[in-house]
């Protein structure tokens, strides 16, 4: 079959969009008992979803994008019913909507209100807050080239957090909103860092322009006096102190560059008087300081921040290779499972294949080069299996997979690597130095299932641990360790496909099992021989010859058994795809294990009844000393015969005077129990070797005595009931499943 589509590597979603998502990805990593949503509630969610974005059970394909949104909204609508300030985690918070304006508002009045100068009536050229609030937004700038181009590493963050973040927060509803809080930081951290840039800006052009109004406002209402002084400062340091500060002023603007004259001219002790003009030109220059270096920077880089914050609201970026969004995809995605299946050299392959090829939807193909899919489910997931010789190593690997196989899936980066590399090999010394996941399949016994050294994509089972299908759920538990995430639902998909098979291929045996021990118990040889009289329990000749014919009729209806039980055996061989082994048979010659139906001769038997009757009734007559006058003697004889006439009748109730020889329960019950044994030898047939004999007949002795009344009820049943008894076959069938189990966990607890 064609390898399902890969789901992309990415998706983008808008910011809103992006929020339920994680939000509900946090919820099911925390909520693993299913406390705030029920398994049954997200499989119903999903198959909802499902049906309306595509389902690969129909053919279709999945649109991976809608069907995580449809999910997630489905789960945040259901969740806001129960928990609504939970769910209200999923959508944007609501300072989202007001810190935009308020806060620079806020920013704004307080750069009005605050004393920006030392005192209100003059301008202080040295103010220490307004000097303080320009040098900051110059570090600002500072900060931001430099974070621009020193190199950072990546992750630090969440490594230098996470064992803070592993604590547990307040119960459930704590947690989720913890681990929301991590998985919205991780994808949308640059988001939200451009939406604080943005606020931050904003504020700060806010407040220089709330300066500068304030100065404005300020020379309104009052004359401002304008000068300096310092005890620490002369007036050399000061002019280049206030040169370099409003060097950008006289940069950009066409503005005269003030002397040192001039500013000991504004020193507040120097006696001289500053004129309006001049002080309205140091005020110009502050305000037109205050717009270069704080006001119009901060409106820039707000802009830039705002347009950054608006590209990635509407692309953020989900990684679906993520484990926990990976599992969930998993659950609706073809999953193509890509087994390379190596044979040591010197070892039978047969055991591992045969695991292989019981499982399997089709019949393995005749070359061990040719891919074959194992197994394929309804959704498109495969598994397939390349059976090669022994390979040495990763580029060999890859060599093969690419001539064989092609295409890959969402994970790994070798599209050509196998997902996992089964090696059948003595044991872990032969196993291949192969980079993929590996499991070496065991042949020499002794081995005990664990980890490889090499890491955890190493593993041992011994193969001794696979006897029947009812262990291969050992295999399923190692290739669970061994895969990664993204793989583990469609493993479960294939399993629940293997193990079905190998319930409908037991339900199958035990079917046919159930019609061929019905048979037994309504076949019936008829015996040909006279009725059943006086004359053939007198006649030596007569008694032997009816012997003889039993006999005969015996050896008849035991071979019509032994084909039955032959060809059942060989079709059940054919359903598991081995050879029949060969069972030991009941001794179906033996006398004891049969039922004689014969008929009776009924005047000879009223005849004989009315004499037994009168000698009883004459023994009454003696006791009495004749007082009965011979009343008792005829009336003995008028029970005695009648009652020999109605048993001989309702013996030969048939209508006709025909005698049988049929199977009797002991003899069936020992045709169920060799039946049995028999579908045991089958069943570990080709695999590992098998326990002994003697352990499985034990086994299935016990198995069968357990349920011994049901199957004799089932076969009394079968007797009685004319025409169809499908329904005690299926009781009989399910009976006999049920003691096929319990053999098989009896040899293998």
């Amino acid at each position: 079959m064609p390898a399902p589509e890969p789901f992309p590597d990415r998706l983008l979603l808008p910011e809103a969009e992006a929020r339920r998502v994680l939000f509900v990805q946090a919820l099911e990593g925390v909520d693993t008992q299913g406390r705030l949503l029920g398994g049954e509630e997200r499989e119903r969610i999903e198959r909802e979803a499902l049906a309306a974005s595509g389902d690969p059970a129909r053919g279709q394909r999945v649109d991976v994008r809608a069907w995580l949104l449809a999910r997630s909204a489905s789960i945040v609508e259901l969740l806001r019913h129960r928990q609504p300030r939970l769910a209200a985690l999923a959508d944007p918070p609501a300072w989202h909507a007001w810190a935009g304006w308020l806060l620079p508002l806020l920013a704004l009045v307080a750069g009005g209100v605050i004393d920006r100068i030392d005192n209100p009536k003059q301008v202080n050229l040295l103010s220490p807050p307004l000097l303080a609030f320009l040098l900051w937004n110059v570090a600002v700038y500072v900060a931001i080239v430099v974070f621009a181009v020193w190199p950072r590493k990546r992750n630090a963050a969440p490594r230098a957090w996470s064992g803070w973040f592993d604590r547990p927060w307040g119960g459930v509803r704590g947690d989720v909103a913890k681990a929301f809080g991590v998985r919205w930081w991780r994808v949308a951290g640059a988001l939200e860092g451009q939406r604080w840039r943005r606020i931050l800006h904003t504020g700060a052009a806010a407040w220089g322009l709330g300066v500068a109004i304030s100065l404005v406002l300020g020379g309104l209402v009052r004359e401002y006096r304008v000068g300096w002084e310092s005890t620490l400062l002369d007036l050399p340091q000061v002019h280049a102190l206030l040169s370099a500060l409003f060097a950008p002023v006289v940069a950009l603007l066409p503005i005269e560059p003030f002397s040192q004259a001039e500013l000991a001219r504004l020193h507040f002790g120097s006696g001289a008087d500053v004129g309006r003009l001049e002080a309205r030109r140091w005020v110009g220059l502050y305000l037109a300081l205050i717009a270069i270096v704080v006001v119009l920077p901060r409106a820039l880089l707000a802009a830039w921040a705002a347009w950054r914050q608006h590209r990635l609201s509407r692309a953020l970026v989900l990684d679906l290779r993520d484990p926990g969004l990976a599992a969930v995809l998993s659950r609706v995605h073809p999953v193509r499972l890509r087994v390379l299946l190596t044979i040591a050299d010197g070892v039978d392959s047969q055991p591992a294949w045969t695991v292989l090829r019981q499982a399997g939807d089709t019949t393995a193909p005749m070359s061990v080069e040719v891919p074959w899919t194992v197994l394929s489910t309804p959704r498109g997931d495969a598994m397939v299996v390349v059976r090669t010789p022994s390979v040495a190593g990763t580029p060999e690997t890859g060599r093969w997979w690419q001539r064989f196989m092609g295409g890959g899936d969402v994970a790994g980066p070798d599209p050509h690597a196998p997902d996992v590399v089964i090696a059948v090999a003595p044991d872990a010394s032969a196993a291949p130095a192969i980079d993929a996941p590996l499991l070496v399949l065991a042949t020499r016994p002794g081995h005990a299932a664990g980890a490889l050294p090499g890491g955890p994509r190493r593993a041992l089972l011994p193969l001794e641990a696979l006897p029947t299908w009812r262990s291969d759920e050992r295999l399923r538990e190692v290739l669970q360790r061994l895969l990664p995430a993204h793989q583990q639902a469609g493993l479960a998909r294939l399993w629940d496909r293997w193990r079905e098979h190998a319930l409908q291929r037991l339900s199958r045996c035990c079917g046919l099992l159930a019609d061929d021990l019905l048979a037994h118990a309504r076949d019936a040889q008829p015996l040909d021989v006279q009725p059943l009289g006086v004359r053939q329990l007198v006649v030596a000749s007569e008694r032997e010859a009816a012997q003889e014919l039993r006999r005969t009729a015996m050896r008849e209806l035991a071979l019509r058994v032994q084909s039955r039980s032959d060809a059942w055996m060989a079709r059940i061989a054919m359903l598991h795809g081995v050879k029949a082994p060969v069972a030991a048979a009941p001794d179906v010659a033996r006398t004891d294990g049969f039922q004689v139906r014969q008929a009776v001769d009924a005047p000879q038997a009223g005849l004989a009844g009315v004499a037994s009757g009168a000698a009883m009734g004459a023994t009454v007559d003696l006791m009495t000393g004749g007082l009965t006058l011979g009343a008792a003697s005829a009336l003995g004889a008028l029970v005695g015969g009648g009652a020999a006439l109605v048993a001989a009748a309702w013996k030969n109730r048939a209508g006709e005077a025909v005698s049988l020889v049929l199977l009797d329960d002991g003899q069936l019950l020992a045709l169920t129990q060799a039946a049995l044994a028999g579908y045991v030898h089958v069943a570990h047939a080709g695999r590992a070797p098998s326990r002994s004999a003697d352990d499985v007949l034990v086994a299935v002795k016990l198995a069968v005595d357990a349920r011994a009344a049901a199957l004799r009820d089932a076969f009394s049943a079968a007797r009685s009931v004319q025409g169809d008894v499908g329904d005690t076959a299926a009781r009989l069938a399910h009976e006999l499943q049920a003691a096929a189990l319990d053999a098989l966990d009896r040899l293998h607890a």
